[in-house]
C-alpha cells in the first residue's frame, strides 16, 4: 500500500516538472532535444533508439523541430536514406533555458526540506537511478545523470 502511494505521489511530481509547463515543447521534444544535447548529431534511427519510440515518431518530431528552427535534418551523401539530426544554436539556447527553468523550479522545491533531509533525498534516489541503470530502465546510462 505505501508503494503504490508512494508511486503516485512520484508520478504527480514528475508531472508537475514536465517540461511543457515552462514551454509549448511536448515531453518528447524536449527529450529529443535533451538527447542531442547531451549525445550531440545522430541519424533517426540513434535517436529513435535512444528514446524509445518508432523511427517514424522520431522523424515526425524532427520535422516539427526543424519547422521551429532547433534542429537541422541533412540527408547523407553516401547514404540518402540516412539522416543525420543536429541542433541549431536556437535549438540548444532553448533545451539550456527549458533545462534551467526545470532545474530552478526543483530547487525552489527542495528548499522546504534541511540538509539532512535532502542528502537523505540524494541518497535515495541514487540508489533508485543505480537500480534503473540496472534493470535497463530506458538504456540510461550514468553519464545521461549529469547532463
Amino acid at each position: 500500500m505505501a508503494t503504490e502511494r508512494l508511486t503516485e505521489d512520484l508520478l504527480l511530481l514528475t508531472r508537475l516538472l514536465r517540461p511543457s509547463r515552462h514551454t509549448d515543447m511536448t515531453q518528447q521534444q524536449y527529450w529529443l532535444l535533451r538527447h542531442l544535447r547531451c549525445s550531440g548529431p545522430q541519424n533517426i534511427g540513434e535517436l529513435a533508439q535512444a528514446l524509445g519510440i518508432t523511427t517514424g515518431s522520431a522523424t515526425v518530431a524532427c520535422k516539427r523541430l526543424e519547422k521551429a528552427g532547433l534542429i537541422t535534418r541533412t540527408r547523407q551523401a553516401e547514404d540518402e536514406r540516412v539522416v543525420q539530426v543536429s541542433l541549431t544554436d536556437t535549438g540548444r539556447t532553448q533545451i539550456d533555458a527549458v533545462r534551467q527553468q526545470r532545474r530552478e523550479s526543483l530547487t525552489h522545491l527542495l528548499q522546504v526540506l534541511d540538509e539532512p533531509e535532502q542528502q537523505e533525498l540524494q541518497r535515495l534516489v541514487e540508489r533508485l537511478l543505480d537500480a534503473a541503470e540496472a534493470q535497463g530502465f530506458g538504456e540510461m546510462k550514468k553519464n545521461d545523470r549529469h547532463h
